[in-house]
């Protein structure tokens, strides 16, 4: 699938790698050579255009004798809340996967996403004790 517009975590790893360099007195075109790339290439990954990979991250920390998490100063986590939820979520691989009907299986699968789910501050419908 291809990325549609600027990452907020690609933004902040630019906007710290620019303050980074700066900090250094280094120019755009020095972390080029450094790198083995065009000084526009470092334009883009400050911009957060392109996308810094694991491995020019970790040579950019190295040539900038810097930890890698500088790069991520101001970055707050970025996982989806379904995601979060599903990490959360017990595991259904025991008793569940003996039930024959799909149908059964359906309601017991939807009974268990809503009785995990946290409830949602904006939906004042939906409280976490609600009556038996």
């Amino acid at each position: 699938m291809a990325r549609t517009g600027k990452s907020t975590v690609d933004l902040i790893i630019g906007e710290n790698l620019a303050r980074v360099r700066k900090a250094r007195g280094l120019s755009q075109s020095s972390i080029a050579e450094l790198l083995g790339i065009t000084f526009q290439q470092v334009q883009k990954y400050e911009k957060g255009t392109n996308r810094v990979s694991a491995s020019v991250l970790f040579e950019l920390a190295q040539a900038l004798s810097v930890p890698m998490d500088d790069f991520f100063h101001g970055a707050e986590p970025t996982i989806h809340n379904d995601l979060r939820r599903s990490l959360r979520a017990p595991s259904l691989s025991g008793d569940l996967s003996t039930v024959k009907s799909a149908a059964v299986k359906k309601a017991l699968l939807s009974l268990i996403r809503e009785v995990s789910a946290e409830p949602d501050e904006d939906d004042p419908s939906r409280t976490r004790n609600r009556p038996h």
